[in-house]
């Protein structure tokens, strides 16, 4: 993992993130073992495939993606979720409550969207950073117009700032960092009740 975490780092530091320190801290723990093969699930493994495809922008986060990307921990969590949703998104957190290595401060880790998806306005109250690592999708924060971001662009969103991601033709990789009140309780969903 620690291997791949430098890949992270190594693209994260592209877009000049200053998370990077906070992330080296909580990336102090032992390499740890790997889940099982084949965890992306079934029905995004083709958008997963094709968007790891497309990471030449990041050559050594590619050359992870292809080692050891299908075998960690590929999950779509607990949060609440409008049915046309579901199914067509997975995460991997890498550093935080739920994540390989732990941490109670920061959430980190990779994010897919199925082509063709509506991620709908959401808000939460941590802090979230994005790099977009493959694909270009539209990006909405607040009530403002969608805006299309290319791989390599840095997206901030603020504590409960309400924000969604619609793709098109490609399937989504971005990054993702959490800091300030990571809890999953206070994530909500526009249209999902509480």
């Amino acid at each position: 993992m620690n291997a791949l975490m430098r890949a992270y780092a190594n693209a994260w530091s592209a877009a000049g993130a200053h998370n990077l320190a906070a992330l080296a801290n909580a990336v102090e723990a032992p390499e740890q073992q790997t889940a099982p093969e084949n965890t992306v699930p079934a029905a995004l493994r083709q958008d997963y495939l094709r968007a790891i495809t497309s990471l030449s922008r990041f050559p050594d986060l590619q050359r992870e993606m292809f080692r050891i990307g299908d075998r960690l921990a590929w999950m779509q969590g607990t949060m609440k979720m409008p049915d046309s949703f579901k199914g067509r998104f997975t995460y991997v957190e890498l550093v935080g409550p739920c994540g390989m290595t732990a941490s109670d401060d920061i959430s980190f880790g990779l994010y897919l969207q199925q082509c063709d998806t509506i991620y709908p306005s959401h808000w939460h109250a941590a802090q979230e950073d994005y790099l977009v690592v493959s694909g270009t999708a539209l990006w909405q924060i607040d009530s403002q117009d969608f805006v299309a971001q290319e791989p390599g662009t840095h997206i901030v969103h603020g504590s409960n700032q309400p924000h969604a991601t619609t793709t098109l033709q490609e399937p989504l990789i971005a990054l993702w960092f959490w800091q300030g009140d990571i809890r999953d309780s206070t994530y909500r969903v526009v249209g999902v009740d509480a």
